[in-house]
């Protein structure tokens, strides 16, 4: 009876993992924690466009950034995470289904994977969100960004939103497993950035710079965290390193 039963199941949890159709499930099983021991405030929702692909970028200050992004905007976003979160079978089938995109970093070959379902998420004409700095601030100050999503944006077309993220840091300290109750956050949606009406072609060195340059002006001016034009340094065994898909110097 019990293979039965999988066997039945099995095809509903790959069509979740794969189509996100776990979103609206998870985002209710998750609602409590983030109306009641959240106080989370979104300020101007309105500037992510209500439809076509679009780019999410962001700082990145705790691991319940991604869980925030994904569920507090107007639109379902499909980030980019570590897969070690999926690892358990609950979690996996949570978090997959609703549209994360796991990354094992020890795993090459998982990176090429990662930027095929980023670029299915964006020819559905859905939302990826992406931590440009590439792992959670280490000193609380915003660092220089990877040019991954700013070569997305050049070669998909797709406009890129800044957002800024406060006070998650203290709603969920690095190395803490609860959340800290009716701690205040926010999250700030920036204007889009449209790459082609600033004149960018194609995706090179320089394009890739300069966009990535002024998306991290954007996502500063939202989250008011002092800039430092140096990358975040990445150490073995951080939990929260995500993949910078594409790096120019």
């Amino acid at each position: 009876m019990a293979n039965v039963i999988q066997r039945m199941v099995a095809p509903m949890v790959q069509d979740w993992r794969d189509h996100g159709s776990a979103y609206e499930v998870t985002r209710l099983l998750t609602a409590p924690a983030r109306r009641i021991l959240i106080r989370l405030e979104v300020e101007q929702p309105e500037h992510l466009p209500t439809s076509g692909p679009v780019i999410v970028v962001a700082n990145h200050l705790s691991f319940i950034d991604s869980v925030l992004l994904m569920f507090a905007l107007p639109r379902p976003v499909s980030v980019l995470g570590k897969a070690e979160y999926t690892d358990n079978r609950i979690t996996n089938w949570l978090f997959c289904g609703s549209g994360m995109i796991p990354i094992r970093r020890e795993n090459p070959g998982d990176l090429g994977r990662a930027l095929r379902q980023i670029g299915d998420v964006l020819e559905r004409d859905e939302v990826v969100g992406l931590f440009p700095e590439g792992t959670r601030s280490p000193d609380g100050m915003l660092h220089r960004g990877h040019s991954g999503a700013a070569h997305l944006a050049l070669t998909t077309g797709a406009p890129i939103v800044p957002v800024g993220i406060v006070g998650t840091d203290q709603v969920l300290p690095t190395g803490a497993s609860i959340v800290r109750p009716f701690r205040r956050a926010r999250i700030s949606v920036g204007e889009p950035i449209d790459v082609a009406s600033l004149g960018y072609a194609k995706s090179t060195n320089r394009a890739r710079r300069e966009v990535t340059d002024l998306l991290m002006d954007g996502i500063r001016r939202r989250c008011g965290q002092q800039y430092v034009d140096e990358y975040a340094q990445l150490h073995l065994g951080h939990d929260s390193r995500i993949p910078h898909l594409h790096r120019a110097h």
